[in-house]
């Protein structure tokens, strides 16, 4: 018997007047309530209850008892009903970690409007491209990512991309324009830190190309303008370099070769209930998506 149990026992004892009435609303023996209170006295090392042939009343450590207990149980309610009405409403701060194109052109025009619709929730964002581990930074969603997550995530895809090389036209009339593959090693490669390995361009049909990086940034954005800049050529997601290649400021280069259309992915952590906030931005954000 837990000591919740044995003092639901000693509420129900007072509130019906005697061990008999108490035994009938809980649907076990006069006897087993008796041992209930007895062995509740025993731990607590004072007497709660005088017992007559007639009555029963709550001695003075009883009654400091039974009141602080009433105040606990009556505290536990209101947790609980507020626990419930939190997996109701969406409400609290929901953390996010963004690349920051996402963020920029994607995420914070849509807040007004998501924001007007659940006024009680604020977001917290990490602006950064890498994978984090949800549990450990307490973080809800992950949002625009092509990188794999953990088996325990779950995923929604938001929209598709492709790896696009490329480079500006000062450069390739300086450095040659690469009509196949291996000619890639006579030129400068810009690479993002997060690619695993670094020194890998992988193209469409297995094909990969191992080649030294000239820089190494760890930001999409500091890849782009170094590009621009002539100092290499430049392997980024066709979301980042669409308006260059637009303006001819970049051209592609071997779009035979690059790779194939990838999903870009919200993630969350897989959970027997989910909860209402993250419900409410999957939801959203999905339905709102790039290719929707």
């Amino acid at each position: 018997m837990s000591k919740f149990d044995a003092v639901q026992t000693l509420i129900c004892v007072v509130e019906q007047g005697g061990f008999s009435a108490a035994a009938r609303i809980k649907k076990i023996s006069t006897a087993a309530i008796s041992r209930q209170i007895a062995q509740l006295e025993y731990e607590l090392g004072v007497k709660l209850l005088h017992r007559t042939t007639r009555q029963i009343r709550l001695t003075e450590a009883g009654q400091l008892y039974l009141s602080h207990c009433r105040q606990a149980l009556s505290a536990l309610s209101e947790a609980e009903n507020a626990l419930i009405a939190s997996q109701k409403n969406v409400s609290g701060c929901l953390n996010v970690s963004c690349n920051r194109y996402f963020a920029h052109h994607y995420l914070i025009p849509k807040l007004p409007q998501f924001l007007t619709k659940y006024p009680q929730l604020k977001l917290t964002f990490d602006l950064a491209e890498r994978m984090p581990d949800l549990a450990s930074e307490a973080i809800d969603i992950i949002f625009g990512v092509t990188m794999p997550g953990k088996l325990d995530y779950i995923c929604r895809g938001i929209t598709k991309t492709r790896y696009v090389l490329c480079a500006t036209p000062k450069y390739l009339s300086q450095q040659g324009n690469p009509t196949q593959v291996h000619d890639l090693y006579q030129h400068r490669y810009i690479t993002h830190s997060m690619r695993e390995p670094v020194d890998v361009i992988q193209f469409r049909q297995d094909q990969r190309l191992e080649i030294d990086p000239y820089l190494t940034f760890n930001d999409s954005g500091a890849m782009l303008m170094a590009a621009l800049e002539g100092l290499g050529i430049v392997y980024l997601h066709d979301y980042v370099v669409k308006d260059a290649l637009k303006r001819g400021d970049l051209i592609e280069l071997l779009p035979e070769a690059s790779l194939v259309d990838q999903t870009v992915y919200m993630y969350w952590q897989k959970q027997r209930y989910l909860q209402p906030k993250i419900r409410a931005f999957v939801d959203y954000f999905v339905d709102n998506a790039p290719n929707n």
